[in-house]
């Protein structure tokens, strides 16, 4: 009994090792966000009572795949926040070779299920980039898909790319990126600390390179000598001998195909004419052959851009 016990409780430690292991791995793909330095101003962001995750769209594809589709369709996601934020503001950078893709209207992102009940405004941001933010007058901003937008690759890909898409945190003496509640109160500011510092997921499209296969038919080469005697004999002495030889030869060859190109070797046998001698059988011979941070250009209402100063 007592041994059946102990196995029972290696079982379920080993279970929950594997529990903590996957919560780790899935901690650790989160990160601060790409541009400037978040700055604390002292403030502690574990101690943040909401702690969410803001993440992009990680897409492998082949390169057939990518050939076949270039426009993909880029997803900013928010988890762990869901009804504690509002006031939004957030850069998005990606790598120069790929293009977005604008509405009828000139715009790049459209609003997802998550932000459905906030205010939506957006800004171009140099040549491979734009602005989003969002506010309303309580806290309505939801989990699930708050942004979405297309991106469309190079025509020239050769597989082995990595194009990356990144949240980047931007700010000047006037205005700054914000994930923070309807108040701004001190739990607002520590969920915002902990987004740019701790809470952002980048995304990136990865195409993966072509892999090539080769096939390899050999033939071998048999060669056949017969040779055949004949005498012939009158009374007391041999008159004459005959001896003919025949050599049969079949050909060997090696041919090699590499998928994208093909190429055959092929080694050719050849025999020498056969001479015969009287009294003599013949001889036969083979022989064979991602951009630069440029600042804050907008600001977008002073519920989501303005920092105040304190007297």
């Amino acid at each position: 009994m007592k041994k059946n016990t102990l196995k029972s409780a290696l079982a379920t430690l080993a279970v929950s090792a594997v529990a903590l292991s996957a919560t780790a791995m899935t901690a650790s793909a989160a990160g601060k966000a790409a541009g400037q330095e978040y700055p604390l101003n002292g403030l502690d962001p574990s101690k943040a009572a909401t702690k969410p995750t803001i993440s992009l769209t990680q897409e492998t594809l082949t390169l057939d795949e990518a050939k076949a589709n270039p426009t993909r369709t880029i997803e900013l996601k928010v988890t762990g926040a869901d009804r504690k934020y509002a006031p939004t503001g957030l850069h998005i950078q990606f790598d120069s070779r790929l293009k977005a893709v604008k509405d009828e209207d000139g715009f790049i992102a459209a609003i997802g299920t998550a932000g459905s009940r906030l205010s939506q405004e957006q800004q171009p941001d140099g040549d491979n980039g734009f602005f989003v933010a969002t506010a309303a007058s309580s806290d309505a901003g939801r989990d699930g898909v708050l942004w979405t937008f297309q991106l469309t690759l190079p025509s020239d890909l050769k597989g082995g790319e990595k194009f990356p898409i990144e949240i980047a945190y931007k700010s000047k003496p006037t205005a700054e990126d914000l994930f923070t509640n309807g108040d701004k109160d001190e739990e607002g500011q520590l969920m915002q600390a902990w987004v740019f510092t701790q809470g952002i997921e980048q995304g990136y499209i990865e195409i993966v390179a072509p892999t090539s296969s080769s096939t390899t038919t050999t033939t071998t080469t048999t060669t056949t000598t017969t040779t055949t005697t004949t005498t012939t004999t009158t009374s007391g002495s041999t008159t004459s001998s005959t001896s003919t030889s025949t050599a049969s030869t079949s050909s060997s060859s090696a041919a090699s195909t590499t998928k994208g190109a093909t190429k055959t070797t092929a080694k050719a046998t050849t025999t020498k004419k056969a001479t015969t001698k009287k009294n003599d059988s013949p001889k036969t011979g083979v022989a064979g052959a991602g951009v630069a941070v440029a600042g804050l250009s907008i600001a977008v209402g002073t519920a989501f851009a303005l920092r105040k100063k304190e007297d």
